[in-house]
């Protein structure tokens, strides 16, 4: 069983946020058909209940922001709801980090449909964010490389290729990061212990 299936099947809930009553009735309706359990908002809440799947936000009527600030910060998927589906309403959704749009009419499939979406293109988000996250590590690296990589043309007497080319093959022969290796590299006296 796949991450997102497993969260399919334990996360039975879905947040609903400043929706009207009537709007609430038609999405409980339509939830509990898909087999999950709608739950409203308590405004009063510290900390949302871990078995949420996504939240569904209107945001013709959007007043609670401390409880969306919550759920962007547990990385759940947001469904923006909304009367009509003009280019302000689509802003205003973007604004609240929704991945997904629901209009009206209320149908069991576009719920469906539009909750899938919202969990794929999260789910996308979170893996571009843990990529970036990644990637702006490497580049912080990028000094301490470039220190490692002079110690050990000074101390070696050989040129730049020849250096990284030695980090290189021994990171990969001891399947540790050259970042890590250029880490030991700077504490190391003297460097003439890396393969000469």
């Amino acid at each position: 069983m796949t991450e997102r299936n497993q969260s399919f099947s334990s996360r039975r809930k879905l947040l609903l946020i400043d929706c009207d009553d009537r709007t609430q009735q038609m999405l409980t309706k339509s939830i509990r058909r898909l087999g999950m359990e709608a739950t409203s908002a308590d405004p009063d809440a510290q900390n949302l209940d871990e078995n949420i799947l996504a939240v569904i936000v209107e945001i013709d009527e959007l007043q609670s922001q401390k409880i969306l600030n919550q759920a962007r910060k547990q990385a759940l998927p947001i469904i923006a709801l909304s009367r009509h589906e003009t280019l302000s309403q689509i802003q205003s959704a973007i604004r609240v980090g929704a991945t997904a749009m629901l209009n009206r009419p209320l149908t069991q499939s576009s719920v469906y449909t539009t909750l899938m979406m919202a969990s794929n293109l999260k789910e996308r988000i979170n893996a571009l964010e843990a990529e970036n996250s990644r990637q702006s590590l490497q580049l912080q690296a990028r000094p301490q490389i470039a220190k490692a990589v002079a110690r050990l043309m000074t101390d070696l007497k050989i040129d730049e290729h020849d250096a990284f080319d030695r980090i290189r093959t021994l990171s990969m022969e001891l399947n540790i990061s050259i970042e890590a290796i250029c880490a030991d590299i700077e504490q190391m006296e003297p460097t003439i212990g890396v393969r000469k």
